[in-house]
């Protein structure tokens, strides 16, 4: 049994073999091949119909580490790794925001002192990976992305480079561990952990896809059932800062309201014919059908435009300047749908913009000095969404946000992380008789669900 360009191939057995699970005949190699993640299910079925394994793959798996601090625990956490280790150690832990997935992981790590791949989605979490991860192994920290190619017992991957990587290093590790799991749950970059023939696997996630989906079907097949979930209703108070939410809603100008009447007519006659005909289509589909039409697309374009007006009108610029003045003296984040209304509210309010077009360098300054209270607002479109550790925060200011919970749990849990006496406030903004306003309603409910 050997690793091959992301596979694992079988020397030795003839064709003649009875079908074996998870693998197939390579005619072009003439040998079994089969996808490394199904590595430990395969060398169960072989021992079972009594072959004699000598895999150069198991020693490459079992590669000793350096030294391990273990980090301490809340109860939670604890009860997660247990639940992990109940599980095979596999499996995917979901807890909110702010309640400290990575250090469960670094806790797993240390108890099983494995070689170790840790796969996060950006370069901003491969720094942060780094840094909390130092604070407890002691040997040296491999990273994979961003211009680095150091691989080490422990390494720390993007995900795009793991897609682009493992085909050729994925035998190194005997431990995965994947933050921000749910981006796993389909697609092309899934791929990646196929070609990881590693026994013990972790997610990490504060929004995994719904119970029952294909989504949810796919990551449990990679990395294993849900072992443990909490949520923020579960923390709150206890381990994540008690917090009010207050929903503020703005109505567009005149003239506002009649361009976005105008944009939005074709796109709304289009979708409730499209109803009236496809009763049980999902919104994927119509927008799919929508597209491959001249009309289709024409309504899309004018669709676009409104969800544009009623993002952020002239009332909501003005109630997020009050909202900044009112806590002028607390650490405040203000979060957007588009990089430009985060752009246009940075200029009206003078505070640092965080988007995907601002560099490595000045994000951490900015955040740095967020911190410290030298900057006491920072406004941003997506990318403070996921995983970037932010520095303590009280109050965030939605102004407009797509429609998934997945979205609305990232935002609100950057201002939970507790402190002795903390009320967080959330408010959230939404221009009436609007799609801005459905959504920020629809948001609300799946986040009570």
């Amino acid at each position: 049994m050997r690793f091959d360009r992301g596979t694992i191939v079988l020397d030795g057995l003839p064709r003649s073999e009875p079908a074996i699970p998870d693998a197939i005949w390579d005619e072009r190699s003439g040998l079994w091949r089969a996808p490394a993640f199904r590595h430990d299910r395969l060398v169960a079925t072989l021992r079972e119909r009594g072959h004699t394994l000598d895999s150069a793959l198991e020693s490459n798996l079992r590669m000793e580490t350096g030294p391990w601090q273990r980090p301490e625990l809340r109860p939670y956490q604890e009860e997660a790794i247990q639940s992990w280790n109940a599980f095979g150690r596999k499996g995917v832990v979901v807890l909110p925001t702010g309640a400290g997935k990575t250090r469960v992981a670094i806790a797993a790590a240390a108890s099983v002192r494995a070689s170790c791949l840790v796969l996060c989605p950006t370069r901003a979490l491969m720094a942060q990976w780094q840094r909390e991860l130092g604070r407890w192994y002691g040997g040296p920290i491999g990273m994979i992305g961003d211009g680095e190619n150091d691989l080490q017992k422990v390494t720390i991957i993007t995900f795009e480079s793991a897609w682009r990587h493992l085909d050729r290093v994925g035998d190194r590790f005997e431990l995965v561990v994947v933050d921000e799991a749910h981006h796993f749950q389909g697609g092309s970059r899934s791929e990646a952990l196929e070609m990881l023939p590693a026994s013990m696997r972790l997610g990490l996630s504060a929004t995994p896809p719904d119970p029952g989906t294909p989504g949810a079907e796919r990551l449990a097949d990679l990395l294993g059932p849900t072992v443990c979930e909490l949520g923020v209703c579960d923390l709150v108070g206890t381990y994540l800062a008690d917090y009010d939410r207050v929903y503020l809603g703005v109505k567009l100008t005149d003239e506002e309201r009649e361009e976005y009447e105008t944009e939005y007519a074709n796109f709304s006659v289009m979708r409730r014919a499209w109803l009236r005909a496809n009763p049980d289509a999902d919104w994927a589909t119509f927008m799919r059908a929508m597209a491959r039409i001249p009309d289709g697309r024409k309504a899309i374009d004018g669709y676009q435009r409104a969800v544009k007006i009623a993002s952020l009108p002239q009332a909501k610029r003005a109630l997020t300047t009050r909202l900044l003045s009112r806590h002028a003296d607390t650490k405040t984040l203000v979060f957007t749908a588009l990089a430009d209304h985060a752009y246009d509210i940075s200029l009206d309010n003078l505070i640092p913009v965080i988007t995907a077009e601002i560099g490595r360098a000045e994000r951490a300054e900015i955040l740095s000095k967020f911190g410290q209270g030298k900057v006491r607002a920072v406004v941003s479109a997506r990318v403070l969404n996921e995983g970037i550790d932010v520095p303590d925060a009280s109050v965030a200011i939605v102004v407009a946000g797509a429609l998934g919970k997945r979205e609305y749990i990232q935002r609100i849990g950057r201002v939970l992380r507790p402190r002795p006496g903390k009320r967080a406030i959330i408010y959230e903004l939404a221009t009436t008789g609007t799609l801005d306003d459905e959504r920020a309603r629809a948001r609300r409910r799946r986040f009570a669900a």
